[in-house]
Parts: C-alpha cells; structure tokens; sequence
C-alpha cells in the first residue's frame, strides 16, 4: 500500500469484527487502530488471538487511516481472504481497504472446501447490539423464509424497514442448501457481494439481508437479527352502539381479529355493515364496549398518547386550496411532528414523504391546481407526515380512474411494506386486490340488524369461503335481495363464526 495516513481514532466511526473461529462462539470485538491477529498459543502478543492451527502467530493487523480502515496481511503462511480474494503471500497484495459487510476469513488457499479449523469475520460499522440464534439445520428441515412482516412456523421475521416483506429464502435442497433474493429492494450479499441469482451456500459463508448477518455453518444457522416487537394491532369488539329516544340499537357485535405490521388490509362490507362504524371504534374515536390493543398498549386506556401514531385519511377533502403543497406538508409537520423536531428533521421528513407519494414535482404547486390523483395522494401524505404505525382510509379513490386508483394503491402497499399497518374501504376493489394481504369482511344481519364479522382473512382464502371469483362477487353474497344481492349475510356470518370458532 503506498504511503499509509494514520487517523485519530477517537474521530472516527466505530467499527466492530464479528469472530468465529475454534471456540465455536460468536465473539464481539471492538476494532482498535493497530489491532493485530494472531494464533491463541502460549506468549501470544495478539491483540485478538484467534483459537486455530492455520492461523499465523502474526496473521494481519487492522489500521485506522484518514479514509476508513485497512487490513494488511502479515506475510501470513496460509493468507486471508477477503470477500474471496487472497490477500498475502500468494495474494496480489497485502493489504485492503475495508468496507462495511466485508468478510475475511483464514482458510485454505482454495476455497473448494473449508478447513476444519477456519476462521470468519465479518467487518462491521453498522452493527447492531443483539444476540446470535442458532437455528439447526436437519434433513429434515423445509425452506427457511425471511421477511420483514410475515410470520411463519419455518421462517425468519427481521423488524427491519430496510428488509423487504417476503426477501429471502433459504432453500433446502438435494445438492445442499442455498439462497434465493426475492426481488428485494436492498438485495442478498453472500460474502459481500450482491447475488441475482439462486446462491449454493458452503460452510462459513456469511449471508447478509440489510443488517442482519447470517453464518452458515452447513448442520446450523446463525443470525443477530433484532428481536421482534409485538406491533400487533388486536380488536376485540363486543359492541359498538348509540341510544335514540331511550332505544338501544347495535352497530357492531363480536368481532375478533388480530392484524400483523405489514399488512395491508381490505375492509369490504355490504351497505349499513358498519364500515366507517368500525374504524371510528378501531381508532378510538368512538369507543365500542371491547378492547382494542396494539402492541401492549391499550389503545382506549393510552388514547392521549396513542392518538399520534394513527393516521386517518377521510373521504372529503380537507386541503386549503390557495395553499402549496410544500406549504401543506410543512403546516401538517409543524402540528403533528413531536414539538423538539428540529427545522433540519421536519425538511428531511417533508422531502421523504414527497418523494414516497410522487409529488416531489408539484411541491410549489398550489393545492387547488393539482389532478384529482394528486390531491388524493397529498391528503394521505398530510397524515403519513407524522410517521403513524396505523393508517386509516375511507375511500380513497373514490372519483378516480382505474389508472390513477390503481397508482394511489400502489403508494399505500408502499407505506405497508414499512411495517405499517394500513386498513382500506374501496368500493372498487377487483382492480387493486393483489395488492392487499387481508380481507374483513362486515356484514349487516337480517336477525339482528347490526354488523358483524362474516371473514377475516387471506384474499384467496376469501375467494374460496365466498365461493366466488372477486371481491365485489362477495358483497353480493351478503347484500339483501332489494340491493341486488344474495341476501345471505346471515348465513355466512354463522359459518365463519363455526370456521374461526368465535361466536355470532
């Protein structure tokens, strides 16, 4: 390396080595300038003694330059590898610069197989402080998935904005395992490089999804992903009613159902099922007789508080039209953002919200010159500006083309795929309903006249317990006979109440 400039350490980003070597444990080591590696014998002056026979007395040292860090092989017997190239002896070179996610390890000349007693580590600057789990890999063992927001029995869930919904999955096959990027925004690195396609994994490879490591060791599995935050949003409505000259009438009655981060939610309902009804008792402005939780805490109880994190998006049109939409957002941000907000952050979230819904090339446009797409994009943009967890919306396409909703719901599955959860009433759903995770399903009973839940579910399982091809082919089901319907709302909510073993 030509002329080294060493940097003042107490400036500089920290960094941290992730180290598996003999001892078979995860170690933590913060990198100091200088820091030299070494094999763990008696007299040893390594600053970080590695437990193995292949690695030098003097392997490599780390130094700290103006530009970052830098590895440099000692003269070393069997080298280092660095992302795959040999750095050393044998090597073009002896040193590197290091980056972020870099992966040296201390093996064979020949990676065709790995040693027994090979070292990894994994350079960091952007670790996070959590615990290795150890997941057993069997012959038994199916497909291991990883995402952001969906739970499964043999999956992997990583509370992280940067990993996408469904990103990764290991795949269990008869050649052995591998990695497969399912077109995630922020991609799969196996040994720091991006792959494109299907990866065969061999032991001491290091699999990175955004921040989480993985090391696989071929018979298990590490990973230091964060733990996962209870951020479910969970609704239990007994009733939900108003008296009229002394007279009791129902509007809601028994529903039960749990909603994960991520989701985005269709609430479809036949007419007078309690649509707009439910999701005033769900954000708590006006209560029903139950409980309605997200996370642990009770949204009813915690409403002062818990107010901010909802966003509601209603069907009028609440914008000032001699107003900019720059103006809009920066006047939502003053009231809604917690008040120590400094100037510099409110910008920052008015230009991220801006760019998230397209109208980074009308923000010095007045409000009432904008289509009516756009208008509708900058009404959720006013409540997305304080970074709500639940997101509300009633209709938000209503008067808009295909093309145009369509675009509009594509922003919302944007705003989910954060780990939001995001609950729609459309009444043009058949168009957009790919986009959707989960369907509920109101319907207005002939018995009682009050909504209850008739499903709560997958779309395609909705499909099938609907008998029937699309979404407005269910309210059909459910509508009375005079509102062109089947008039069988009774009917069903009965057999979903058997099918989710609740109570009608």
């Amino acid at each position: 390396m030509s002329a080294t400039m060493l940097y003042d350490p107490g400036q500089a980003k920290p960094a941290r080595l992730f180290v598996w070597d003999c001892t078979h444990t995860m170690q933590t080591v913060d990198v100091q300038s200088g820091m030299v590696l070494g094999r763990a014998c008696p007299g040893s002056e390594a600053d970080l003694p590695l437990a193995s026979c292949i690695v030098s007395r003097r392997h490599g040292e780390i130094l700290q330059l103006e530009d970052g860090y830098c590895y440099r092989d000692l003269g070393s017997l069997n080298g280092t590898h660095i992302n795959g190239v040999l750095y050393g002896r044998d090597g073009e070179t002896d040193s590197c610069l290091l980056q972020d996610g870099d992966v040296l390890r201390i093996d064979r000349k020949a990676l065709d197989r790995a040693h027994p007693e090979a070292v990894v580590m994994v350079f960091s600057t952007s670790w996070q402080d959590t615990e290795w789990t150890e997941v057993p890999l069997r012959e038994d063992t199916g497909d291991i998935r990883i995402g952001r927001t969906t739970v499964r029995q043999e999956g992997i869930k990583i509370a992280d904005p940067a990993v996408s919904k469904k990103h990764a999955t290991f795949r269990h096959g008869v050649h052995g395992w591998s990695i497969l990027d399912h077109d995630s925004t922020n991609g799969v690195f196996v040994n720091n490089h991006r792959i494109d396609q299907p990866w065969p994994l061999h032991p001491m490879d290091v699999v990175r999804v955004a921040n989480t490591l993985f090391l696989f060791l071929g018979d298990r599995l590490l990973y230091n992903a964060p733990a996962v935050q209870n951020n479910q949003l969970s609704i239990h409505i007994e009733e939900r009613s108003v008296r009229n000259l002394f007279q009791k009438r129902i509007l809601l009655k028994h529903i039960d159902l749990t909603v994960d981060p991520g989701d985005l939610v269709l609430v479809l309902g036949g007419s007078g099922a309690g649509k707009t009804t439910f999701f005033n008792a769900v954000m708590g402005y006006e209560k029903a007789r139950g409980k309605i939780t997200h996370g642990d805490h009770d949204l009813y109880k915690e409403y002062a508080q818990m107010k901010y994190e909802i966003g509601f998006v209603p069907q009028q049109d609440l914008l000032r039209d001699d107003d900019s939409v720059y103006h809009t957002l920066d006047n939502a941000a003053r009231m809604k953002m917690p008040a120590d907000t400094t100037p510099a952050a409110r910008q920052e979230r008015i230009d991220q919200v801006l760019e998230m819904l397209g109208l980074q090339r009308e923000r010095n446009s007045l409000v009432k010159k904008l289509s009516g797409g756009q208008k509708k994009r900058l009404n959720i943009a006013v409540e997305l500006i304080a970074d709500p967890s639940l997101f509300f919306l009633d209709e938000p396409d209503s008067g808009l083309d295909g093309i145009m909703a369509t675009s509009l719901m594509e922003n919302l599955r944007v705003i989910a795929d954060e780990g939001k959860i995001v609950m729609v009433i459309t009444h043009a759903p058949d168009r957009v309903v790919h986009l959707f995770d989960k369907v509920i399903v109101l319907a207005k009973s002939l018995k009682t006249n009050s909504g209850h839940l008739a499903f709560y579910g997958s779309i395609d399982a909705a499909r099938a317990f609907f008998e029937t091809d699309t979404m407005e082919g269910i309210v059909k089901r459910i509508n009375r006979p005079d509102e062109n319907g089947d008039g069988l709302s009774d009917h069903y909510i009965e057999k979903y109440a058997q099918y989710a073993g609740g109570t009608v």
